[in-house]
């Protein structure tokens, strides 16, 4: 039995539990897992993870801060972060813009998963002034 090109990506990209858990545990794997561990990076505050101190993105940091500061700092504070902790991925670029009016800041990223040369663009919001727009 051949392997589709899901399977393979799934078997490439591993599988776990989709978070939240709200009830049942539901089994999560290939590119929709890697979005949700990018995510659950970017929303990690380093020193908040037991034995993993460097861990994080310190992106909830600009939550409290100028819309300005957040699209100057944001897009760096991204790359590192993946470039250190995601190693299934090769990121080619990280914009931000901005909502004045609603205090929105969109990060657009770009990368490539490494072992399928799939090119993926994910939308990270962070409403700047009152709190991350998911958590």
């Amino acid at each position: 039995m051949a392997l589709t090109a899901d399977d393979t990506l799934n078997t490439r990209l591993g599988s776990d539990l989709k978070f939240p858990i709200s009830g049942n545990f539901q089994p999560i794997s290939g590119l929709d897992l890697l979005i949700q561990d990018i995510q659950t990076l970017l929303l990690t505050s380093p020193g908040e993870r037991v034995n993993r101190p460097d861990f994080g993105s310190g992106l909830r940091a600009l939550v409290w801060e100028n819309i300005d500061t957040a699209v100057l700092e944001g897009p760096g504070m991204i790359k590192v972060a993946l470039d250190t902790f995601e190693p299934r991925i090769n990121v080619t670029k990280v914009e931000a813009s901005a909502n004045e009016n609603t205090g929105l800041v969109s990060f657009v990223i770009r990368f490539a998963v490494k072992s399928t040369d799939t090119s993926v663009n994910l939308v990270f919001p962070l409403r700047v002034g009152t709190e991350l727009s998911f958590s």
